[in-house]
């Protein structure tokens, strides 16, 4: 099953141009089974997504996107809203582990810049708290995900796919590939802690299928 987990729209995201329609009609055109709404600090966007495909068949699951001392993390099961800016990497934790919520720190490795010479240092405080890494992000240079994919091996973690987009264009670049199907934000999470998945670019996907 293919999901692209990290797409912001203009149901919660200021910074997004991304409307419902014209996302839904993409992601089926591009054959990506299912979407994880991730946006700013809120469910809202989600939330407004959700009702808005109610009935139409296509699956869209529940995140959202918290910015922390320790880098913006994506957060899977989160049963509340946060402040803009959390003080802490342990705030989240403990929000976390109280609502049985996921966290993937989202492109851990956008930091690095060759110009001045500084490669991202991965936040080890972050090992033991987390699910996975984000390391194929849509909205990165492909170097920031090689980075990302090093660090991924480095710590024996999963790493997911998601095309971070905020505008059409953008939408499903990057994505995660599951073993199985996922109907419902339980079984999202579930598979997210076993797993059993992979992230991919969609083009390289499609030239696989032929």
């Amino acid at each position: 099953m293919i999901i692209d987990m990290h797409i912001h729209t203009n149901l919660g995201s200021i910074c997004s141009q991304l409307g419902p329609d014209e996302l839904l009609q993409r992601v089926r055109e591009l054959q990506i089974d299912a979407i994880c709404v991730t946006d700013h600090h809120s469910h809202r966007g989600a939330d407004k997504m959700i009702e808005y495909a109610r009935g139409s068949g296509y699956p869209i699951f529940r995140g959202v996107e918290i910015y922390t001392n320790l880098g913006d993390m994506l957060v899977f099961g989160l049963k509340r809203e946060t402040r803009y800016h959390l003080t802490t990497f342990d705030e989240l934790i403990e929000m976390a582990e109280e609502d049985g919520a996921v966290i993937i720190p989202s492109h851990p490795c956008r930091g690095w810049d060759p110009k001045h010479a500084h490669e991202h240092s991965f936040p080890q405080g972050l090992l033991g708290h987390i699910a996975a890494i984000e390391t194929h992000n849509g909205a990165n240079k492909a170097r920031s995900n090689d980075l990302a994919q090093a660090v991924a091996r480095e710590f024996s973690l999963n790493g997911t796919g998601g095309s971070d987009a905020h505008s059409l264009w953008q939408v499903g670049k990057c994505v995660t590939v599951f073993e199985n199907d996922i109907s419902s934000q339980e079984e999202l999470l579930a598979e997210l802690r076993e797993g059993n998945y992979e992230a991919a670019y969609l083009e390289d996907l499609s030239n696989s299928r032929g």
